[in-house]
């Protein structure tokens, strides 16, 4: 059997104490424990076929988020799983774990069946290179993809912070992992001796030097010329990827900073200096793969203004050659589990949720009695999401629509993002505040602000009962809420569908370029301008625009998330590596 091994910074599961002593208390009274959620993450919905039953043994790597990760993990809490499984609980209704002689940890859940790895930081490491590197500078960085620059543009949006010793922490991290993945390399040609492939599999922006450091200690092994044809390692980035032309001010702006300083630094290290070492790692990589074509052409054109690569389009694959190696560049759309969501939107299927001690349905209803189009959103709370020009869209539809003698009402999901980061409470700041002045000067309370957010499978039963979905990011790597609120109306009556308000996003590229738009009910707009995008979605509704079967099937058929997953390892194992 052939070996795959996913890395991502979040793996798939975490163990707390609290989680672990509830199910000895569970034990101890002979009741069944509550089945713990698995699979809600994106990520994971991505990979779920792949961790059940099937031609790959898989293992996934990432980094500890629980308390109780590294227990669990040296097996001390053997004796419980035992006692669940004993007890029939586990593992239809809880994890069960069993520690390998090896030292694999293998994972049971439900129809899932895979391998899982810890990797350990300290504290301060895991805020410096996660919570400070990655999502306090990349994150905003990778979305800076198209005029204006946000963070000079937007109240909210913050300026990507660089800080040399983040960047050393991201590295080292990198090397962290890498090792890791090396161990597990060498357990899976010990368990695999007749040259089954072992495919690396590095998931997004976190990861973005893990191929390079990996390589090279599989060459300081020996391992790499010897087993090179059954090692194939590839990375997909979920995000955007900056424009080159884009950043140039942030990097003027960086130097111009340091000259003030004048700190003498001989190993110094700048905004520009970093994003080579990134580019440049990723072409450690045998295949990357990017939502969009726009995307693949930012990368290869800050490949191109730093480097001298030569870049040829061989297939439908762009290729890379540097050093006589080839790296292979792709676009694979993400998609979703089609089936799961269809499921839970068909008819008889109703939204039941409770809101302040309200049924949420009860509400919606009564709205669209009273003669109310229903608006919606569905998110977390991210200042890359365009929330607060979205609410200023709601309130020119809603005057426009009120001078037509029509009315609305706007319910706003939110769920909490990384909360203990200052920008983040900026945000949410801002869009309470905004929310509470648009209530107060508008009369009726025309929008309502779900701040805890609605977990699946609620979310999609929510989308249903929505007339007009607003996803408007300033720029989104995909934004799959697009899709889902598309597949939610299949089963609404035709001319009683909403309509898709859409922005700058991976989804509104993949719209556009199958033909899809006002037609099919969806409407794009650019949510800066927040007082043409809310004529633009009035007119659409005057017009009677609903969502088509045309794009519901074209979601339904062309975008399942296990074909994006299997297209994207067949790339891996199917690239060049040489000339």
């Amino acid at each position: 059997m052939s070996h795959l091994v996913i890395v991502s910074n979040r793996g798939p599961f975490s163990f707390s104490e609290e989680f672990l002593k509830d199910a000895q208390e569970c034990l101890k009274k002979g009741v069944q424990p509550e089945a713990p959620s698995f699979g809600e993450g994106g990520l994971v919905q991505a990979m779920a076929g792949l961790l059940k039953p099937g031609k790959w043994d898989t293992t996934w790597i990432g980094a500890s988020m629980g308390d109780s990760d590294i227990d669990v993990a040296r097996g001390h809490y053997t004796g419980l799983f035992r006692k669940m499984k004993k007890a029939k609980y586990a593992p239809d209704h809880f994890p069960h774990i069993e520690i390998k002689r090896d030292g694999r940890m293998h994972f049971k859940y439900k129809e899932y069946d895979f391998y899982m790895r810890f990797v350990f930081f300290d504290t301060r490491h895991m805020h410096s290179y996660y919570s400070k590197f990655a999502n306090g500078f990349l994150w905003p960085l990778m979305h800076l993809t198209r005029l204006p620059l946000f963070y000079k543009k937007t109240p909210v949006f913050p300026r990507p912070h660089f800080v040399k010793n983040d960047f050393v922490q991201y590295t080292s991290s990198s090397v962290t992992f890498a090792n890791t993945i090396i161990d597990e390399t060498r357990k899976s040609m010990a368990l695999e001796k007749n040259g089954g492939n072992i495919v690396i599999w590095n998931q997004d922006y976190h990861l973005m030097q893990i191929a390079e450091v990996y390589k090279a200690l599989l060459v300081e092994e020996g391992m790499y010329e010897k087993e090179k044809k059954r090692i194939h390692v590839g990375q997909f980035i979920h995000t955007p990827f900056f424009n080159i032309h884009e950043i140039q001010g942030l990097i003027r702006e960086d130097k111009r900073n340091r000259v003030k300083a004048q700190v003498y630094d001989p190993f110094g290290e700048t905004i520009e200096t970093a994003l080579q070492k990134l580019t440049w790692g990723m072409l450690s990589n045998d295949f990357i793969g990017f939502h969009t074509k726009e995307y693949c052409d930012h990368y290869l054109e800050a490949l191109q203004e730093w480097f001298p690569v030569e870049i040829r389009i061989r297939d439908r694959f762009y290729e890379v050659i540097h050093q006589d190696w080839v790296t292979t560049i792709g676009v694979f759309p993400i998609g979703l589990d089609v089936d799961y969501i269809l499921s839970q939107v068909a008819e008889g299927e109703r939204l039941n949720y409770r809101w302040e001690g309200k049924s949420l349905y009860k509400q919606i209803v009564h709205d669209r009695a009273s003669g109310r189009y229903i608006f919606g959103g569905l998110e977390r709370c991210d200042y890359t999401k365009g929330l607060l020009s979205r609410l200023s869209i709601f309130e020119h539809a809603l005057n426009k629509l009120r001078t037509l003698q029509k009315d609305g009402r706007f319910y706003q999901v939110t769920a909490p993002s990384r909360s203990e980061s200052p920008d983040y409470q900026k945000l949410h700041a801002f869009l309470e505040e905004r929310v509470e002045k648009i209530n107060e000067k508008i009369k009726d309370v025309p929008i309502t602000h779900i701040a805890q957010g609605i977990t699946a499978p609620q979310n999609y039963k929510f989308m249903k009962e929505v007339d007009v979905m607003l996803v408007t990011p300033l720029e989104d790597g995909m934004n799959l809420v697009a899709f889902e609120y598309i597949l939610s109306q299949k089963y609404r009556p035709p001319k009683e569908r909403g309509i898709l308000v859409l922005s700058t996003s991976g989804a509104s590229r993949v719209l556009k370029q199958q033909g899809f738009g006002i037609e099919d009910g969806i409407v794009y707009v650019n949510s800066i301008r927040v007082s043409s995008a809310g004529e633009d979605v009035v007119q659409a509704l005057m017009q009677k625009r609903r969502l088509s079967e045309r794009v519901i099937n074209y979601v339904e058929t062309e975008r399942r998330v296990q074909d994006w997953a299997d297209k994207n390892i067949q790339a891996i194992l199917n690239c060049r590596k040489t000339l």
